[in-house]
Formats: structure tokens, C-alpha cells, sequence
């Protein structure tokens, strides 16, 4: 932030006019945390809190006649992100908020207690804008932009002296001319529903009102009338990102996806949980296991009983009497609606369609379980894999329902998966969405991880430079057979890299050594190198020179975590285990995003595999920025390593096989790396076309390529958190182009 000097030598700040909303979490502890999905209960049944957020402005500039006209084109770039945050009082209180981040606001819920935080508001040499029950600077009652905006100025007036003066001249101007958006009119109206929400919360961003015809009462139907107002919602979300376009500034500031997959989940244990144990009496128990089995079986957007038993287990419905549903429902349906709110405050801060999925996506665990347990197996054999996989593969494709498939054929901006299901195989064109397309994964279990990780982000801008030094982990002891793989990779790759990138090795025996190396280590890019493992019913683990570590049990040590965290070790986050993965982990202590691992890779091409990825960073990224004018994700930079993986390992598949000699492999090679580098939609497609033309049968080519996929650490490798988010630009003269085109 910058500083100027007054008159009296005080030091005077600049004004950022970002908006943050607080909400206090006041039981954020793990154990208090619900038993099916795991989210704070105090956040969850303040849900209509987060649910104002996403009708606010993201900064003060939003709503003043110029901001109304770049509105959209600003949050669909991320450059004006909707920032609320959970906090809990604890955290609250140890901060003091600067002058130059003036624009606070908090949001009590009638639980909370404004006494609790007096102290910390008077702290603060600026009053704070603090929105509650009573006591508050605005009322619920009197909320409104006008009350916001009046709020706001009264903290312009208490700065003065405090920052520069130019600075609260603009924010004046800014906040005097504020005025509500032009309301638009969609030409239709939907049923309310949480499966149709956040698209509705998008289109508010984009100016449409009175959206909602009434509840939604199309029930008993199947999931065909969500599925229809599920597809109007979500074209009319795309029409409108269409509307906006690509626009200058998307050179630097990329557009995030256009698609968010959501399908919320529960914790697979509540459904083999005994509670015999428990103080239920028997006909309790009877109704809780029948309304437990409802929540395993569901298949669609709600819950239908098909027998007068089912009925009165889940509803408590009796002749003549009102329904009371089970507490265990209830408790999901705030948890649902929880979920979708904090979602939609994702959608509503770009603009993106979220595509509510049926809750059969969450009943393929059993065939993916099958898929992990061949791939576990030390007797097994290729064609075995490969037919398990397909099995897995077709159980998620078929969850989907068709009339979803053509937005995710058409994302050529990437897709978010917020989902614990597998669906980076959903079969797409003949092949996994993981090698199709850009993803990446939010998890939605444990709750309070995915309320972090789908809360809108601010942008992480690096440069080639910033990868001077890269931060490898190594926990191999010297006499494992895998040790060497890492340093033969490196040194092939060296040469191509190493006036760009110096990789900096720490070898790790403990806890105490890898925080050190953490704190130590002021890079963007860290690379484990190790051992990976998740026993069941247990937290995924990493193998230390010396002992074992739980990631999860360093949230209390806060150490420095970079924001890019590679794991080259086995089931980081393993497709037959809980939600403590290794993964989550380092999500969970601040990385911005992680790529794990679902399955056991192999150690050779693990390495080679990170080796490509520096020489990638070194040379790729400069060169990309120079073909299309634009710079890169890190959600698009992975992504590319994923396809080469699968594209290398087909080669040397079919080569193997004496389908291709080597010079039909060098060929195929390069031209299949500059089909999936120069952004053509289909890559694989052209690979088999060429191979075509090579003598190759095209059935023949298809069969092979599929086969070498289900065998490929491709589809193991899984990206997760938000690397659309972390955006690579190139070094030469960056700032000044970026500042040119913003300006």
C-alpha cells in the first residue's frame, strides 16, 4: 500500500475500496461441527447472512454510474471478487483493521452478541461498519444500499488525517454516486429451489429481478422439471458471460469457469455408523436408520417416500396432522441450503452457471471403490483395470443426466468440479473430463474446508521469475530402490531450465524439518517427494526420513505454505478413503491449490512428470503468453501436463504393442504436443486422426487409446483448490502492460 507524508510528518496511506463482510464463527471447532457434511452449526444457521453477501457490492466503486457499466466484465475477470470470510472471534480480536482497509463489515446474527466484540470495534481509530439486531451502526431492519452507503461515509469523515486526501476524495465521489442497478427482465421464472439458486443469484448480479414464481412444486416427478429449469437458468447465465465477452484486460486477468459441477455430499461413515450404543428408545432408532437409509439411496433433488412407513420415518406425517420432519433431515436440509448459498456467492462473484448435479453422482463410490481396489492389487492385470475402470467410468457418466453434457462439451473456459464424486472420469467425447478439459476439484466434505475453499479469491499474480527457486521436499531414504528417479529426471531435464528455474532440495526426517523448510522458503512451488499412504478410517499420511505425518495436525503451527503444492507420492487423496486426505491437508493450511494423487503412480513417471513440469514453467509459459496474447492459469498449466501425460504414455503404449515403429512415435508425439499446446478444443481427436493416416485402424486407435488411459497415472493425477485463481504471466514488462490495459 502505498504512503505519503502529511504536514505534521504522519505518515498517510491509500484507500483500497474492496468490500469484506465478516461473519463470526463462534463454535468453528472440528468436533462441534454437524454429523453429516461437518460445518460450523453457527455459520450454517446464519446461511441468510452469506445469502445478503451475494446481493452487495464487491467494492465501493461497483455501483456508481461507471462501475454499473464495467460490473460484469470486472467480476467475470476476477478483478472484483465478493470477499465475505468466517471468523472466529478469537481471530477477530487479535487484528486490528488498517485505514487503508476501511470498508468492513460485519454481520451479527441474532446469536451473536455485539458486547463480545466492543472492545476490538473500539479499537479501531475509524468506526467500523457493523450491521446487527441492535447496537449495531445499521439495523437489519433499515438495511439497505442508502444506509450501506451513508455508513460508509461516515468512515470517509473519521479518516481524514488518516490517508491520503486525493484518495477520500474518490471514494466520496465513488459512494455519492451510487445507485442501484437498471432491473432487468429474464422473460421467464422458476420455481425456488436450492438446485436452481446460485444461477438465479448470478443473474441478480447481472440485473434480473423477480426471478421466482413461488416455491417449487413439481414434485413426484422424477428429476426431469429440475433438470429443465436447471438447463434455462444456466444457458441464460452463459448468454450473458457471451453478452460480456473477452475483453483487454483478460490478457492478465483470466476469465474462471464458466461452469461449476455441484453435487453436495455427505461423510460416507454416517451411513455404517452403529448406534446401538446410543440413548435412542427401539422406535427411535427404527425411524432414525429408515431416514439414514432415505439419505444413502437418494438419487435425484429430493426426497420422495414411497411407503406410508417411509413417510412418517422422514416426515413424521400422520393423518390430519402436520408434517414434522426428522431432526436428522432437517439438519441436512439447512446444511443444503448452507451449501448452495456459499456456492452461489462463488457464481454470483463471476458470473459463472452452476450445474446442480442429482445425488446418484454420489452412488458410484461402490464401482470407484471396485476401480481402486484393482488398482491396488498386486495380481491384476492390464485388461482387468481396464475393464474396471470402464465400469466406473460408465456408473458416473450415467449419473449425469444427458441435457448437461452439451455446457460441458461447450466450456472452453474449464470446469470447477465442487464435488466429492469422481466426476474428472465422466466420459466425454470417448474420453475422462480430466484429460478433456481444464479441472479443477473443491471437495465438499469436510464442510468447513469447502466453505473455504468456494469462497471467492482474490487473484495470486506471479511471474516466470517468481519460479527462480523451486522447493523440492525429499523424504526417500538413500537406499529406496525409487530414490534415484527424481535426480535422473532433473538432470535430463536441467539443461532446458536451469538459466530459469534452480530447484532447491531439503531433505525432511521430521515434522520439525519440514515446518523449517516451509517457514524458510519464500517460493511459489513446493514438490514433495516421497512416500504417500491412507489406511482406512484413518487421516492419508506422508512418510518422513523418520516418522509419519498428518498434514492436517500443522493447522495449529501455521506454517508458510506456497501457494502451488505438488505431491509426488502415492493416494494423496485416495479414491477408497475419508476426507483426511493428504490433499485437503495442505488445503486446509493454506494452499491455494494441490495436485494429489487418487491412486498409487509410478515412481518413474512421477518424476519425469515434474521434471516437464519446470521445464514448462521455464519456457512454456513465456512462449504461450507470446502465441496468444494472454497469460496462463495454473489450472490451464496443469491441465496441459495431464494431457501430455496421458499422450506420452499412449505412445509408448501403441509403440510397445509394434502398432507404430519409433519414427510413427516421434511424429504422432509432436504433433499430438502441439495439438493440446496451441489450445486446440479436442487434442486427442487430431492424435487419432494422424495415426490414421500412419495405417492405424481408427476403432483399433480408439481401443488402444482408452486402454492406455485407464492405465495412465493421468487419470491419478487430481487438481485441486483454486488454480484458476493463481494466474503466470511472463517477465517482460508485465506491470506496465497490465497497468496500461486496466487503466
Amino acid at each position: 500500500m502505498s504512503k505519503d507524508a502529511s504536514n505534521t510528518g504522519q505518515e498517510l496511506y491509500s484507500l483500497s475500496g474492496q468490500i469484506a463482510y465478516i461473519i463470526p464463527v463462534e463454535d468453528g471447532d472440528p468436533n462441534q461441527a454437524t454429523i453429516l457434511q461437518g460445518f460450523a452449526p453457527s455459520l450454517m444457521h446464519n446461511s441468510g447472512l452469506v445469502r445478503l453477501v451475494n446481493k452487495l457490492p464487491s467494492d465501493i466503486f461497483e455501483l456508481t454510474p461507471e462501475g454499473h457499466q464495467m460490473r460484469l466484465a470486472r467480476r467475470m475477470s476476477g478483478q472484483a471478487p465478493l470477499l465475505w470470510f468466517g471468523q472466529s472471534p478469537r481471530a477477530l480480536k487479535s487484528m486490528v483493521t488498517p485505514p487503508f482497509l476501511p470498508f468492513l463489515v460485519l454481520l451479527l446474527g441474532r446469536d451473536h452478541k455485539i458486547s463480545i466484540y466492543r472492545d476490538w470495534l473500539n479499537a479501531h481509530t475509524f468506526p467500523l461498519t457493523v450491521v446487527a439486531e441492535n447496537g449495531g451502526t445499521i439495523s437489519y431492519e433499515e438495511f439497505c444500499i442508502e444506509t450501506l452507503r451513508e455508513a460508509f461515509l461516515g468512515v470517509c469523515e473519521a479518516l481524514e488525517g488518516k490517508v491520503r486526501p486525493d484518495a477520500l476524495i474518490q471514494a466520496r465521489e465513488h459512494l455519492n454516486s451510487w445507485r442501484e442497478p437498471d432491473e432487468r427482465d429474464l422473460g421467464y421464472k422458476v420455481g425456488g429451489h436450492n438446485a436452481v439458486t446460485p444461477n438465479l443469484h448470478a443473474l441478480y448480479t447481472a440485473g434480473y429481478r423477480d426471478t421466482v414464481s413461488g416455491r417449487f412444486e413439481t414434485l413426484n416427478q422424477g428429476i426431469a422439471p429440475y433438470v429443465e429449469m436447471i438447463v434455462q437458468t444456466t444457458r441464460s447465465v452463459l448468454e450473458e458471460r457471451d453478452r460480456i465477452g473477452e475483453r483487454a484486460a483478460n490478457q492478465f486477468f483470466r476469465r474462471p469457469p464458466s461452469i461449476n459441477l455441484f453435487a453436495p455430499a455427505i461423510y460416507p461413515h454416517v451411513h455404517t455408523t452403529g448406534i446401538g450404543d446410543s440413548p435412542l428408545s427401539s422406535e427411535e432408532k427404527k425411524r432414525f436408520l429408515a431416514v439414514r437409509r432415505a439419505l444413502q439411496r437418494q438419487d435425484g433433488y429430493g426426497f420422495d417416500a414411497k411407503t406410508e412407513t417411509q413417510a412418517r420415518a422422514l416426515f413424521g406425517a400422520e393423518p390430519r396432522l402436520e408434517p414434522k420432519p426428522h431432526p436428522l433431515l432437517m439438519e441436512r436440509a439447512a446444511e443444503l441450503t448452507f451449501a448452495t448459498d456459499c456456492v452461489s456467492t462463488l457464481a454470483a462473484s463471476e458470473v459463472s452457471a452452476t450445474i446442480r448435479l442429482p445425488n446418484s453422482v454420489n452412488r458410484t463410490s461402490g464401482q470407484v471403490r471396485q476401480f481402486a481396489q484393482h488398482y491396488h492389487a498386486k495380481r491384476t492385470t492390464l485388461r482387468k483395470r481396464r475393464d474396471s475402470f470402464r465400469k466406473a467410468q460408465n456408473a458416473i457418466t450415467e449419473s449425469i443426466p444427458q441435457e448437461f453434457f452439451e455446457f460441458v462439451e461447450e466450456a472452453a473456459e474449464g470446469i470447477r468440479l465442487i464435488t466429492d464424486a469422481h466426476l474428472e472420469w465422466m466420459n466425454v467425447r470417448g474420453l475422462p473430463l480430466c484429460v478433456q478439459k481444464d479441472i479443477t476439484r473443491i471437495p465438499v466434505t469436510p464442510g468447513n474446508l469447502f466453505v473455504d475453499q468456494v469462497s471467492p479469491k482474490k487473484y495470486w499474480h506471479l511471474t516466470t521469475s517468481d519460479f527462480e527457486e523451486v522447493l523440492i521436499l525429499s523424504a526417500l531414504r538413500d537406499d529406496d530402490p525409487i530414490s534415484p528417479f527424481f535426480q535422473i529426471a532433473l538432470d535430463e531435464f536441467e539443461p532446458h531450465f536451469k538459466d530459469r528455474v534452480r530447484v532447491r532440495t531439503e531433505r525432511v526426517r521430521n515434522e520439525g524439518d519440514l515446518v523449517s523448510a516451509l517457514n524458510s522458503y519464500k517460493g511459489p512451488l513446493l514438490i514433495f517427494d516421497g512416500h504417500g499412504g491412507h489406511e482406512p478410517n484413518g487421516p492419508g499420511k506422508l512418510q518422513l526420513l523418520e516418522e509419519e505425518i498428518d498434514i492436517w495436525q500443522l493447522q495449529n503451527k501455521r506454517p508458510r505454505v506456497p501457494p502451488i503444492v505438488v505431491l509426488s507420492a502415492c493416494d494423496t487423496h485416495a479414491a477408497d478413503r475419508n476426507h483426511a486426505s493428504t490433499a485437503n491437508g495442505f488445503l486446509s493450511i493454506g494452499a491455494r491449490t494441490v495436485l494429489g494423487s487418487v491412486f498409487p503412480i509410478d515412481a518413474r513417471d512421477a518424476s519425469s512428470f515434474v521434471a516437464r513440469l519446470l521445464y514448462r514453467v521455464a519456457e512454456f509459459v513465456p512462449a504461450a503468453h507470446g502465441m496468444f496474447n494472454r497469460s496462463q492459469t495454473w489450472m490451464e498449466v496443469m491441465g496441459g501436463m495431464i494431457r501430455m501425460q496421458l499422450l506420452t504414455d499412449f505412445c509408448r503404449s501403441i509403440e510397445q504393442k509394434g502398432l507404430i515403429d519409433h519414427e510413427t512415435y516421434k511424429a504422432v508425439h509432436v504433433l499430438g504436443n502441439m495439438a493440446i499446446n496451441s489450445d486446440e478444443d479436442w487434442p486427442f481427436e487430431a492424435v487419432i486422426s494422424e495415426l490414421v493416416k500412419h495405417g492405424i485402424d481408427e476403432r483399433r486407435a480408439w481401443f488402444e487409446l482408452r486402454s492406455a488411459m485407464s492405465n495412465s497415472t493421468a487419470i491419478s493425477y487430481i487438481q485441486m483448490g483454486r488454480p484458476e485463481t493463481i494466474i503466470v504471466h511472463p517477465d517482460d514488462g508485465f506491470k506496465k502492460e497490465m497497468a496500461a490495459v486496466i487503466d
